[in-house]
């Protein structure tokens, strides 16, 4: 093969002097940022905001604990290399054996291509493995170069559109990702898509997952801004969320557990639709490609621009399903039917349409009150502010589209700050009351900007919104 020579074991004692003279770069390397980290207070940017925390609530809760990254299994030799590789860390033993492992494969390869020719089903199955190998030890360039043959034979092997190389084309788009090519990596999901589709049919059940992988990664590109206009990928989500809440209904019914979560994800797509489409930018037309694709599996949006007759409509069927006659009549049922009529009321309000959001809540307020110990469940519901919206967040999908987890070396920090809310939900008067890391430029007044930006729920008295003073809440933040 054309990167086997680049693969070959050398000897222990050649590769424990490339990890020495490794470990000394990089201890020098982690005492230099430490030294620099210790002095600067330079500006940093805010990546991600985690949901809010009440400073209340957060006294009655135990101190969180930090994600710990996951430990690598330590590899048991035998002979004379297990006391080589004692002494090397679990990440060392990891990177030393799948050189050996690749070495292996690539030795497999080569007879089975001498055996069999170059196109046989299992130098498929070899070349998969070897390149999770590759990409596993960063070689992302070689390991795109080894998934791509194996998408090709698995297609000489099984035809143009097999579900069988789904799973490769996957693995190429976690190479891409990785190079940051995430234009290269899109193109290969919505290959992936177009491949499913063909297979299964747009109505068959087991698009419901291909639909939310597709609308997830829409998102998630989203985020990495890889479109001049991003109007086409929201609608596209959009449709798709739809498109999987429609084919759940169909095939299992409203009791799936599936069906409420998608039906929120409509309204949280429409919502992003709303907010982050283009001015003036079309949703499509019959002679776009991109809108004659999404159109092909999932069909025509009732309402392309994800207004009331998409976002709302979702929510409205939420509110259906938890008031059919057929659920349990208790009080588990009324708070989950109360919230969703909230929602409704959430929607208006971040369009502005004030009267019908105190419309929606003064209903859910006095659906609440009739209930046999109705103050109390007043005040778990609305007897605090709800940072909006609320029926669905995409946080997950913005946290990997910026990389942040406990093993990409991401920083994370907090602030606490305290505000008014009017009785519009708009939030004012901020105070800082707490930073950690302390001395983070720019932090604070990125904090203010995406509260003021993001509207606040407020509380609800006597069927009314009101306003509040001194609400207190930690803001948990992702920063580089």
């Amino acid at each position: 093969m054309k990167h086997s020579a680049s693969y070959k074991i050398f000897p222990i004692t050649a590769l424990l002097s490339v990890l020495s003279v490794v470990h000394a770069q990089e201890a020098g390397k982690d005492a230099a940022v430490a030294t620099e980290e210790e002095t600067r207070s330079s500006p940093v940017r805010v990546l991600h905001f985690e949901p809010p925390i009440s400073l209340a609530k957060l006294a009655e809760q135990p101190a969180l604990e930090l994600i710990a990254a996951p430990s690598l299994p330590v590899i048991a030799d035998q002979g004379e290399e297990r006391s080589v590789f004692a002494n090397l860390s679990p990440n060392e033993q990891a990177y030393l054996q799948r050189l050996q492992d690749i070495d292996s494969y690539e030795q497999a390869l080569e007879e089975l291509e001498f055996q069999g020719g170059a196109w046989s089903v299992q130098i498929a199955e070899e070349l998969a493995i070897l390149g999770s190998l590759l990409y596993q030890q960063g070689d992302y360039e070689e390991s795109i170069e080894v998934f791509d043959r194996a998408v090709h034979i698995n297609r000489v092997n099984h035809g143009l559109f097999s579900p069988e190389q789904i799973p490769l084309v996957e693995k190429l788009v976690d190479s891409h990702v990785a190079l940051g090519q995430w234009r290269e990596a899109d193109e290969q999901q919505q290959y992936a898509f177009f491949v499913q589709t063909k297979t299964y049919g747009a109505r068959d059940p087991r698009m419901i997952s291909v639909f939310q992988n597709l609308a997830r990664w829409n998102i998630t590109t989203f985020y990495r801004g890889i479109d001049p206009d991003p109007t086409q990928r929201l609608l596209q989500t959009f449709l798709l969320y739809r498109a999987a809440a429609d084919t759940v209904e169909a095939h299992f019914g409203q009791r799936d557990p599936r069906y409420i979560e998608l039906l929120q994800d409509v309204a949280g797509a429409a919502d992003m639709m709303n907010r982050y489409a283009l001015e003036g930018s079309p949703a499509g037309t019959a002679g776009n490609p991109d809108r004659r694709m999404v159109n092909n599996f999932v069909g025509s949006p009732t309402n392309p621009q994800g207004g009331s007759g998409g976002g709302e409509s979702a929510l409205r069927r939420i509110v259906n399903f938890y008031s059919d006659d057929d659920r349990p009549n208790n009080q588990e049922t009324l708070l989950l039917r109360v919230r969703a009529m909230a929602n409704i009321g959430d929607w208006h309000l971040t369009r502005e349409r004030r009267q019908a959001a105190m419309r929606a809540y003064r209903d859910a307020y006095e659906e609440l009150l009739d209930a046999e110990n109705g103050e109390a469940l007043v005040e778990q519901v609305f007897g605090e502010i709800v940072f909006l919206p609320t029926f669905s967040n995409f946080g997950e999908e913005k946290k990997v589209a910026f990389n942040l987890n406990a093993d990409s070396g991401a920083q994370q920090g907090y602030v606490d700050m305290s505000f008014d809310v009017s009785q519009y939900g708009r939030a004012t008067n901020f105070q800082l009351l707490a930073m950690e890391p302390q001395n983070l430029a720019r932090v604070e007044s990125q904090v203010v900007s995406m509260v003021r930006t993001q509207l606040v729920r407020p509380k609800i008295v006597e069927g009314r919104t009101v306003a509040s003073q001194g609400e207190s809440y930690r803001f948990h933040f992702w920063y580089q």
